[in-house]
């Protein structure tokens, strides 16, 4: 088999195993929020195409900078960040597909996205998602009750801990990849994809 055609079969793999590992990932909520999403997530960047610059065509013209991609990346993520939505996701076989696809989604999106945004707006979404997840985290760990009716309050607890972990984490993946030198560092490649081609001299 190429490596071509394992190259291509395996992010279809990896979800398929990470569906076996279902049941047992949601039945606590640390590995539902801080293991399955961001393995979900990770799939979707995986996805996402490494040689066709920002995409297809008409994602390029929706998404100029990465506006488009890394708001609705924002906006499903709030979503997944709801006690609601958790609860739904776990009881409600439709609501767990939707999650699957959409943050599946959000990682495709957000890795096309991070190659047509300049540094600043990289910045501006990834410290506004720091701020949300590390806010989630900490209400979480002080919340007196259980915000999720299908978990534990000391669950609930440890959750908290391992977002506000994630956001560090995170933050550290991405001032690696967006302040990087060299000729394939993401600063200098946003740098020379907005900057404007020079007149010719006389």
């Amino acid at each position: 088999m190429s490596r071509a055609v394992v190259t291509a079969l395996a992010p279809g793999v990896a979800l398929a195993g990470l569906a076996l590992l279902q049941p047992w990932l949601e039945q606590r909520m640390f590995t539902h929020m801080v293991v399955e999403l961001p393995l979900l997530f990770a799939i979707g960047w995986w996805l996402a195409p490494v040689r066709t610059g920002t995409g297809p065509a008409w994602l390029r013209q929706v998404n100029a900078l990465g506006l488009s991609g890394f708001t609705l990346a924002l906006a499903i993520s709030t979503v997944w960040m709801l006690p609601l939505a958790l609860d739904a996701a776990v009881l409600e076989p439709a609501v767990g597909l939707a999650k699957v696809v959409s943050v599946v989604l959000s990682g495709w999106l957000v890795r096309l996205s991070l190659r047509a945004a300049s540094v600043v707006v990289q910045s501006f979404f990834v410290i506004n998602w720091a701020w949300m997840t590390a806010t989630a985290g900490v209400l979480y760990q002080e919340a007196p009750q259980r915000l999720c009716s299908t978990y534990l309050l000391g669950d609930q607890t440890w959750t908290g801990i391992g977002l506000v972990a994630l956001t560090v984490v995170v933050i550290a993946i991405w001032m690696t990849l967006a302040f990087r030198t060299g000729p394939r560092g993401a600063a200098r490649t946003a740098v020379n994809n907005h900057r404007p081609t020079p007149l010719p001299t006389p």
